[in-house]
């Protein structure tokens, strides 16, 4: 038989108040247990969140730290587009001075070569010398030839003359015409003259065209050339000039009486 004490615990245990008393400490220490299981994870995202804030805080830090840089970089960036944009400025005014000192070159050198054309083309003209007149009267059906001054007997004037040596004249066959002036300053003509074209654009007729075949820096001796007409020759001076290129190359002269 339970004795008086152990009676009263069990009987109290199954008092309605102890009851819930001990329901209620359960409780509390249920709460407890979960109140420091909080308390722990409390502790575990506190720290957790002390290190992302101590990361956010490194990052915050690197990226003032990389946009500092990056506004560096930029005001660099900025300073190297001035200066490009102004050597680029520099090199534009620049390349145009040179495109007007090339234009003006061209320009030049394209003058130097006309007047080296037109020197050339005054240099390559050639020059007579020793031009030798003689009136001649022809005897025996014209096999022998006699010099005369009287114009009723001339049969024909013969002119003979040398081109001097040039030294700027290609080598070929080169061009002169002579022109054969009577008395009263008409040009003699025939069948075979034409007119020729002066270096100041202006047509002369001439009376004679004949060539010579010519070697650079060599002289060419005795071009001889005869003017025959059917008709009496006039009284007085005879004026013969000789042209190449347009130029009067050499001239002479022969009287009549």
């Amino acid at each position: 038989m339970p004795s008086a004490k152990s009676s009263d615990l069990f009987l109290g245990s199954l008092n309605p108040t102890v009851i819930k008393y001990n329901a209620a400490h359960n409780q509390i220490d249920q709460m407890s247990s979960q109140t420091t299981l909080l308390d722990s994870q409390l502790r575990q995202k506190d720290a957790e969140i002390a290190k992302l804030k101590t990361q956010v805080a490194h990052i915050s830090k690197k990226n003032r730290s990389l946009l500092a840089e990056v506004n560096k970089d930029k005001k660099f960036i900025n300073s190297l587009k001035d200066e490009l944009s102004d050597k680029a400025k520099a090199f534009a005014e620049k390349l145009g001075l040179l495109q007007n000192e090339r234009d003006a070159l061209a320009s030049a050198k394209d003058d130097l070569l006309v007047k080296y054309n037109h020197l050339k083309e005054l240099g390559s003209v050639l020059h007579a010398s020793n031009i030798r007149l003689t009136a001649i009267h022809l005897k025996h059906h014209g096999t022998k030839e006699k010099r005369t001054a009287c114009a009723r007997r001339v049969n024909e004037l013969k002119l003979d003359f040398d081109i001097d040596e040039n030294r700027i004249a290609d080598d070929g066959t080169k061009n002169l015409y002579i022109v054969i002036k009577d008395p009263a300053g008409t040009v003699l003509t025939d069948v075979a003259s034409g007119t020729l074209t002066q270096s100041n654009g202006s047509g002369l007729g001439y009376s004679i065209e004949t060539q010579v075949a010519l070697k650079q820096n060599e002289r060419v001796k005795d071009v001889i050339e005869d003017w025959k007409k059917d008709t009496d020759y006039k009284r007085g001076l005879y004026d013969i000039a000789i042209y190449n290129g347009g130029y009067k190359i050499g001239e002479g002269e022969v009287a009549l009486k």
